[in-house]
């Protein structure tokens, strides 16, 4: 498939291991810094703070910055994917972080259409 997904469109790719919600939207911020609004802008992020944050207070978190991108952003499509599985997770009970990151908290469900 390739960097561009097989799309036929220019992809580019902005990454940070380690990324924590708290950092995203400075993150974002100075990764677009003297570009256009990009038409799909794909999240991946908050499984660094899953063991580290309240689960309420990061969907909190999301619901807020999520929004903040949309008005920021307008005609940009935001994707977020779902929190991937690890093997081994840094923090905490292995079980209980998973089963929150199974747990159908998913922020943009709460986003008004």
């Amino acid at each position: 498939m390739g960097t561009s997904l097989g799309l036929d469109a220019r992809v580019q790719w902005f990454g940070w291991g380690g990324l924590r919600w708290e950092r995203l939207l400075p993150f974002i911020h100075q990764s677009l810094r003297g570009r256009a609004a990009p038409d799909v802008l794909l999240i991946h992020c908050g499984g660094n703070d899953l063991g580290n944050t309240k689960s309420l207070r990061l969907v909190a978190d999301m619901k807020r910055d999520l929004q903040d991108l949309h008005w920021r952003f307008p005609g940009t499509k935001i994707l977020l994917s779902a929190i991937s599985q690890r093997r081994r997770w840094r923090t905490a009970n292995p079980g209980k972080i998973d089963k929150t990151r199974k747990w159908p908290w998913h922020p943009m469900a709460f986003l008004a259409p």
